[in-house]
């Protein structure tokens, strides 16, 4: 497969090909001990097995199960498995999410206890429907490859937005992948472009592989071939076994001043700690979704300049909606709607 064409129109078939087999690793990180994890909470939890007694008594608590949490990370940690899971029990009994998830993987792994996997799914689904992210990425990334349950892929588009939303990057890698092929949602390159880039800020090996691809080939942002060579650079410093490739076939098609704008790109990134909602992805989808509308925002840069928060004043003014020109999560999710109506 070689590469033809004008300059900056070189990736072709290429991108399409690394575009369309994203999916193919999707699912790495799919846990494969989730036997009845469809099963409802209501339905798997036994009568011996008490749930949050109310809103008072678990702000209440909140601290004291917070400690019995971090207690039973450090003695995990410290090698005393079964002295963990004690702590843990208690948490998770008393309605504490991140201790019901390590007492879910406990069963599931066997570690400091017997292997249960049905005892493992129903920690895993208390854990996510206490809102704890890993939980629900765990059981969206299981209906997302039918692993052990039904596949249901809108069910899984739900999970793994619940978990993004709470900036946990596979969560966000994953629900880039709905969006990109239209599963369970509708499908919408710019969004999933967002999400991908999230991800990828945060360290996340397929999300920058990804967010290098759909940037190089402009799948849902404007083509900017430099970026692209910034995170596949990052991707395969990360590992990545096709990131390397892909890079080589669009460097063809740059020129010398844009491969060293491109490294030094590359050179500068250091993984965030945690996600942020008005990071660069989302600023730069703000500034994509204006501009689609008639709204000058500029470059899509992801930086906030007065162009860009002219724009926002003016698609405010639009929809008679008031307040600042930034970037919230209600003028995100005005801009999402608006690009879901007309797809």
């Amino acid at each position: 497969m070689n590469l033809t064409g004008k300059k900056r129109r070189g990736l072709g078939t290429v991108a399409a090909v690394a575009f369309l087999g994203l999916a193919t690793a999707a699912c790495t990180e799919v846990k494969d001990t989730l036997d009845g994890a469809n099963e409802s909470v209501s339905s798997i939890f036994d009568d011996e097995t008490p749930l949050p007694s109310g809103e008072q008594d678990a702000l209440v608590d909140s601290a004291a199960l917070n400690a019995l949490y971090d207690e039973g990370l450090r003695l995990r940690d410290s090698g005393a498995e079964e002295e963990a899971l004690v702590r843990f029990r208690e948490a998770a009994m008393r309605g504490h999410g991140p201790a019901a998830y390590e007492l879910g993987e406990a069963y599931n792994t066997g570690s400091g206890v017997e292997q249960d996997l049905n005892e493992g799914a129903k920690w895993i689904n208390a854990a996510a429907t206490r809102g704890e992210p890993r939980a629900q990425y765990v059981l969206g990334s299981a209906y997302y490859a039918g692993d052990d349950v039904e596949q249901d892929f809108i069910r899984a588009a739900r999970y793994l937005t619940d978990s993004a939303e709470q900036g946990y990057a596979p969560a966000q890698y994953l629900l880039a992948e709905c969006y990109a092929n239209g599963r369970g949602v509708t499908k919408n390159l710019s969004w999933a472009a967002r999400w991908y880039g999230k991800a990828a800020e945060q360290g996340h090996t397929e999300g920058a592989f990804s967010y290098g691809v759909v940037q190089a080939a402009g799948l849902g942002v404007p083509e900017n071939m430099v970026a692209g060579y910034s995170w596949l650079s990052v991707a395969d410093q990360q590992g990545h076994a096709t990131a390397k490739d892909i890079r080589a076939a669009i460097a063809n098609n740059m020129s010398a001043e844009e491969l060293e704008r491109g490294k030094a790109g590359a050179a500068a990134f250091e993984a965030v700690g945690d996600s942020v909602f008005a990071d660069k992805p989302t600023v730069m989808f703000v500034q994509h979704s204006l501009n689609q509308l008639g709204f000058n925002a500029g470059v899509v840069d992801g930086l906030m300049g007065p162009r860009t928060r002219g724009a926002i004043g003016a698609f405010l003014s639009s929809v008679g909606a008031e307040g600042d020109a930034a970037v919230t999560p209600e003028l995100v999710q005005r801009l999402f709607e608006s690009q879901q109506n007309t797809a």
